[in-house]
């Protein structure tokens, strides 16, 4: 699937939220590179609802159910990680949070 979310995520609302636009960008990017497949498999997941997003294909609310889930499964990874793993398993959590929920969320119409 092609990157819709980010033509989708750049045409909100420009300079004020230029900050966490690129924030979101690197998260995803990031953890797709992780080394731990676990957070790979849900930053694809992401960026997957993103898409579907961006096409209307979901609606705002289901990809809050979709973001929700993927938080309750990073922290109960989390729970059997090593340290470092962990790390990039929390990021990815607190990020969809702070980025997704709390910022993307509140711009899109």
């Amino acid at each position: 699937m092609a990157d819709e979310w980010r033509g989708f995520v750049n045409q909100l609302k420009d300079d004020a939220e230029s900050l966490a636009k690129g924030e979101l960008f690197g998260l995803i990017t990031s953890s797709k590179d992780d080394s731990e497949e676990f957070v790979r498999r849900q930053a694809e997941k992401v960026e997957k609802y993103l898409n579907q997003l961006a096409l209307g294909e979901i609606t705002k609310d289901d990809l809050v159910l979709y973001m929700r889930q993927i938080q309750r499964l990073n922290e109960m990874q989390a729970l059997k990680l090593s340290v470092a793993a962990k790390a990039s398993t929390q990021r990815l959590t607190s990020g969809i949070q702070n980025l997704i929920l709390d910022k993307l969320l509140k711009l899109i119409p």
